[in-house]
């Protein structure tokens, strides 16, 4: 399912005023009365982090842009009081197995990017795997700001693909893992300039601002 939550420029025109973001519903806690939201598009190109020295995901620029920037952006005081807050699993058992590098303390954030394990249950994230559910498209924003997009990959609504950022690290501290635009798993750079962000993050489903 799709849900319209916050507003973000995405279709690079300013003049137009952002457009409402799309997220996928990924996981509905009724117990709890939360969901775990994935935005449907890259909303955006950034780097994981700017110098390609050794990092974990609570250090990174990206983690701070998002409960940053994007979070006092994209959303209204209103909305940001739905936005839970989330205790980040960065433990190695979150990580790709193949990689052995660690994933750096537990953090505890409004907005966050999956881990390889999260898109591996998920979705079914492997090295190697093709899995169309996993693509994305960038927005006509991301690509203006510099995402990537590969002619050859088609997302399941028939849109070009990019590929996105994981929060798991990658094969060396200074990589992170990433998803292809075939929709599997792989590792950058940590200051690759053609990344999408596909923030996640949980609702409050019994808010009252919600």
């Amino acid at each position: 399912d799709y849900f319209t939550f916050g507003r973000y420029e995405q279709d690079a025109d300013a003049s137009n005023g952002q457009e409402p973001i799309e997220w996928l519903v990924l996981e509905v806690d009724e117990t709890n009365h939360k969901a775990l939201l994935l935005s449907r598009y890259g909303v955006d190109a950034k780097v994981y982090n700017p110098d390609n020295h050794d990092v974990t995901w609570e250090r990174c620029t990206l983690r701070a842009w998002l409960n940053r920037e994007f979070l006092y952006e994209a959303f209204s005081a209103a909305e940001r009081q739905v936005i839970l807050t989330t205790a980040v699993d960065n433990s190695r058992a979150q990580g790709y197995s193949g990689y052995h590098t660690a994933g750096g303390n537990d953090t505890q954030d409004k907005v966050f990017l999956l881990s390889y394990a999260e898109a591996d249950m998920l979705f079914g994230l492997a090295e190697g795997v093709s899995c169309v559910e996993l693509r994305a498209a960038p927005t006509p924003y991301a690509v203006q700001a510099g995402a990537y997009t590969n002619g050859d990959c088609q997302t399941a609504d028939g849109d070009t693909a990019g590929w996105w950022w994981l929060r798991s690290p990658g094969s060396t501290q200074y990589f992170a893992a990433m998803v292809f635009a075939d929709g599997s798993l792989r590792n950058n750079q940590n200051n690759n300039t053609a990344g999408c962000v596909r923030p996640a993050l949980w609702i409050d489903l019994a808010s009252e601002g919600f």
